[in-house]
């Protein structure tokens, strides 16, 4: 927890015109539950579209002996993947698919999977939207597998229909590359309605399904905490924040280095220090080795650390409006996007700016495991090469003993080496001086130093000179903005 001064030049907003969350109704786009006979490319009437769509004729091989093709295939209204059958090439690479809960789309062939679901698969229950992991496949080929579901009060294990589960965009795209499919491996007729053997939920399934409530709603779930200056009483604030995310079967980390390790190397008597994307990586601390999904809680934007930290990876900052009792007593699975803070007022921009951030963020364990793979975050380094030079821009050796390590007591300025690599630099050196520094100023693509007044006297003109001001502007805005002057 680390409370700290409000951004220069901003004013706190007025009480009077700030809605309450509670207040905000979520814009949901169409989920599978809900949309019904949709093809993403014919934005014609659903009506229209289901009689055009039988009347299409398949242009796949008679196959008649062999079984139609069952896949997982993308829904990309929502981003996930459902189960269903392929029933005839459309155009390309697309083909028609008939998920099982009668809705279609067309879906090219590199966003299908084989309908092959493995002991430790990670999927989401249609019902309940409860995150689980698949423990059994022996009924597979009858249609239904065993998953375990951890609510944070009790871990039950039951047998679901296949097509009571969906799997996540990012967890496809991290464990499924050995399930993909070709156009010769494909068989696309459906057999007869009257044959078909696709399962409903045994009574078992559906029971566990519909008695599942979600007790422990932050289950598995981290939370870094952040307040502004502005915060009144921030004592009782912090303390009704903690016992809050306790209650929900939350857990507190005081610092993203308890889960990101952040590990640098020092030389030259410590006035130099070195880090590359390799360095960061999800590393948990044994208490913290549970967590499937993380956020960040403030009463509001600011540009501390832990807040810029979390912009730079995608995480979401949520007001912690969210974790109030009488906002989660609303639903059992508690939607985050309402809660989403402002990135930030961008003084380039004059304008208070989104946070660009996955709107499907911890539905599964891989957007934390695979942090920086995060396609969504704007990489604006992505490659880069960076050197932040001053003496309050190396970060100090952890008192714990780790090399290069973030501790939250330190100087919050000692934190943006670790900001700039996850803006995607390759490579961040931090130097004291500019004798420390391993290669000649015009080596490296972004010299940063920590204000406009630090800019070094008789710079060559090929030096890409910006200060930490620029740079949180950059995060805000979401762009890379012009070179300030010097």
């Amino acid at each position: 927890m680390d409370v700290g001064p409000a951004p220069a030049g901003i004013k706190a907003p007025s009480s009077r015109k700030r809605r309450r969350i509670e207040d905000v109704k979520p814009v949901r786009v169409p989920s599978k539950a809900s949309t019904r006979s949709k093809v993403a490319d014919t934005p014609a009437p659903a009506t229209r579209v289901g009689k055009r769509l039988r009347h299409t004729v398949s242009t796949g091989r008679p196959l008649a002996a062999q079984p139609a093709t069952r896949v997982f295939a993308l829904w990309r209204q929502d981003g996930h993947y459902y189960a269903g059958t392929i029933h005839s090439l459309q155009t390309g690479t697309k083909y028609l698919i008939k998920f099982d809960d009668e809705t279609e789309d067309q879906v090219d062939v590199a966003m299908l999977r084989r309908c092959e679901l493995r002991v430790g698969d990670g999927v989401i229950l249609c019902h309940g939207n409860l995150r689980g992991t698949v423990v059994g496949i022996s009924q597979m080929q009858s249609g239904s597998v065993s998953v375990e579901v951890d609510d944070g009060s009790d871990t039950i294990s039951s047998d679901y229909a296949i097509s009571d589960v969906r799997i996540a965009s990012r967890a496809i795209q991290s464990h499924w590359k050995d399930r993909t499919l070709t156009a010769d491996s494909i068989v696309t007729i459906i057999r007869p309605k009257s044959l078909r053997t696709t399962p409903s939920p045994s009574g078992m399934s559906l029971m566990s399904t519909t008695s599942l409530k979600h007790k422990k709603p932050f289950a598995k779930t981290g939370f870094v905490v952040t307040l502004t200056v502005r915060t009144k009483h921030p004592e009782k604030m912090k303390e009704s924040v903690m016992l809050a995310i306790k209650h929900n079967g939350g857990t507190v980390i005081d610092d993203w280095s308890s889960i990101f390790p952040m590990e640098g190397t020092h030389s030259q008597s410590n006035k130099r220090w070195i880090a590359s994307q390799e360095n960061f990586k999800f590393k948990p601390k044994p208490e913290f080795e549970s967590l499937e999904r993380v956020f960040l809680l403030a009463d509001d934007y600011n540009q501390k650390p832990k807040f810029l930290v979390a912009l730079a990876l995608g995480i979401p900052c949520l007001s912690n409006e969210w974790i109030r009792d009488d906002y989660l007593d609303k639903q059992t699975s508690p939607d985050w996007q309402p809660a989403l803070l402002p990135a930030g007022f961008s003084e380039s921009l004059s304008a208070r700016v989104s946070q660009l951030v996955d709107l499907d963020w911890g539905n599964c364990k891989e957007h934390l495991t695979d942090i920086m793979s995060n396609t969504v975050a704007s990489k604006l380094f992505s490659g880069k090469t960076v050197l932040c030079l001053g003496s309050d821009l190396v970060p100090l050796p952890s008192r714990g003993g780790r090399k290069g390590g973030s501790d939250a007591t330190q100087d919050p300025s000692r934190v943006v080496p670790w900001i700039m690599i996850c803006m995607g630099a390759s490579r961040v050196e931090a130097a004291t001086e500019v004798k420390f520094a391993s290669k000649d100023l015009p080596a490296y693509d972004y010299v940063v130093v920590k204000e406009d007044t630090d800019f070094p006297e008789d710079l060559q003109d090929d030096v890409t000179l910006v200060h930490v001001p620029w740079v949180k502007d950059c995060l805000i805005s979401g762009r890379l903005l012009a070179l300030p002057s010097r």
